[in-house]
């Protein structure tokens, strides 16, 4: 009878181990997915700078040939405590059937850091501005 007991103490302290690790682990996977979900918001608001700052509305489309990084107040936003993001645009001539077209590529990395966890996501756009 003693080593039937010994035996269920010994089984159910290593299902206890093994739920513990499992909570650890789901614990870990869910602050890296909300970590990268911050991040890649982060990501497509400095894509999202750049565009309104090479498309304004009612003024002229501007050549776009520069790299911006986030303020440091972009930190205090609520839910982007820790993010950053750095954002580049450059602005090539191409040659469509004659006419010079403006192609412009845009692309932001964001970044968040959640004590040691540091998750990065990367967005890149492309747009062609068509001459009449």
């Amino acid at each position: 009878m003693l080593i039937i007991s010994l035996f269920v103490i010994l089984v159910l302290a290593l299902l206890g181990i093994a739920m513990t690790r499992m909570l650890a682990a789901t614990s870990q996977a869910t602050v890296i997915e909300v970590s990268g979900l911050r991040a890649l918001t982060a990501a497509q608001t400095g894509a999202q700078v750049l565009l309104q700052q090479t498309f304004p509305l009612n003024s002229p489309i501007q050549v776009c040939s520069t790299t911006i990084t986030s303020p440091a107040s972009f930190s205090n936003i609520e839910g982007l405590a820790g993010c950053s993001y750095i954002a580049t645009c450059t602005t090539e001539s191409v040659d469509k059937n004659g006419v010079a077209n403006n192609y412009y590529r845009f692309s932001s990395i964001g970044q968040c850091i959640v004590g040691e966890v540091v998750v990065s996501r990367q967005v890149s756009l492309d747009a062609m501005q068509e001459q009449p």
